[in-house]
């Protein structure tokens, strides 16, 4: 069985074979390309498949998460990328071309279709909480911008990507309050995204050194990834890049704590995207359960609802792995 799995996204491309084995999933013809070097996803695919060694076994599915929204279900998905000036993208002309099912999902989507696929290993529980199996499931992730889905009831499983990401910011304390408005007033609004993503990361920078000076915060923030260079920063101690960090994963946890208590989802929260793994440290402190279940007169609430950490490094690829195995099942099997 040879599946052939990618990640798309508007800079970058992770793509892969994706075989079943005991117990997952296993990877084979890893590539990362750059997405704008093709005009196309079709042609980006067939430069790929040209270049690996075993060209000539058939596809058995493909499955492809997209750093975009995505229109319909299954067969009739169609799909186009934020971020890249491709022609828009559909199940069926794909399926045709690589003679395949084909499933698109957002990128969001996708980590939430690869859910039941990760090994205990691929999570950290950062609060164990009282665990319901039929219960909905949260996904939801910081890295370039903020993703959300929801995880219907197994056996289902039903995928609900959503835009919370882009909701409005909601302050825990007024030091949060000044920033948001500090936020607004550059932008005309201050989202959940405009905070809790890289560039999230930089305005916070901006506004504690605006605050209280730091050199190393100015030569941070003339860095070619601010984020990158605050996080190094950080792991070497440096006092104000650790505050920085403090107060990204606070808001982060008090916009997570509002997420969950608007969907319950007490099947649990998974929290993805590029930035947790890197700052496991820091999301393992007291300080962001703390936030998380800061939320009166719900804190027992908070409490209860089981809380994990993705640290598995390919989320995405997984479950366009676990969604295009699904494809090839026999219509009405949902075992």
């Amino acid at each position: 069985m040879s599946i052939v799995v990618g990640d798309i996204g508007g800079t970058k491309t992770l793509l892969a074979v994706a075989r079943p084995e005991a117990g997952g999933w296993h990877f084979e013809h890893r590539a990362r390309l750059p997405s704008q070097d093709h005009p196309s996803l079709e042609h980006l695919l067939e430069h790929w498949l040209a270049t690996k060694g075993d060209r000539e076994e058939p596809i058995s599915a493909v499955g492809l998460a997209l750093a975009g929204p995505v229109q319909g279900e299954n067969d009739s998905a169609t799909a186009r990328l934020t971020n890249l000036d491709w022609p828009p993208l559909d199940a069926r002309g794909l399926a045709r071309r690589f003679g395949a099912p084909v499933r698109l999902l957002n990128d969001f989507a996708a980590i939430g279709a690869g859910l039941d696929a990760l090994r205990p290993a691929d999570l950290d529980t950062l609060q164990a909480g009282h665990h319901d199996p039929a219960g909905l499931r949260l996904v939801v992730g910081a890295g370039t911008g903020l993703g959300t889905c929801l995880v219907g009831p197994p056996p289902q499983n039903r995928l609900f990507p959503g835009e919370g990401g882009h909701a409005d910011f909601s302050p825990a304390d007024a030091w949060q309050a000044a920033l948001g408005e500090w936020v607004r007033r550059r932008l005309g609004r201050c989202t959940r995204e405009h905070l809790l993503s890289g560039a999230g990361i930089a305005r916070i920078t901006a506004f504690v050194h605006e605050q209280t000076p730091a050199p190393e915060l100015a030569d941070a923030l003339a860095a070619p990834d601010p984020a990158a260079a605050i996080g190094t920063l950080a792991d070497s101690g440096n006092p104000a890049a650790l505050q920085v960090v403090e107060r990204f994963v606070s808001i982060y946890a008090g916009q997570v704590g509002d997420l969950a208590l608007t969907a319950l989802p007490r099947g649990g929260v998974f929290i993805a995207g590029g930035i947790a793994p890197r700052w496991k440290a820091h999301f393992e402190a007291p300080g962001f359960l703390q936030a998380f279940r800061n939320k009166p007169p719900m804190q027992d609430l908070a409490a209860g609802l089981p809380l994990h950490l993705i640290v598995h490094p390919e989320p995405g690829l997984l479950g366009a792995a676990a969604a295009a195995h699904r494809a090839m099942e026999p219509p009405g099997d949902t075992a």
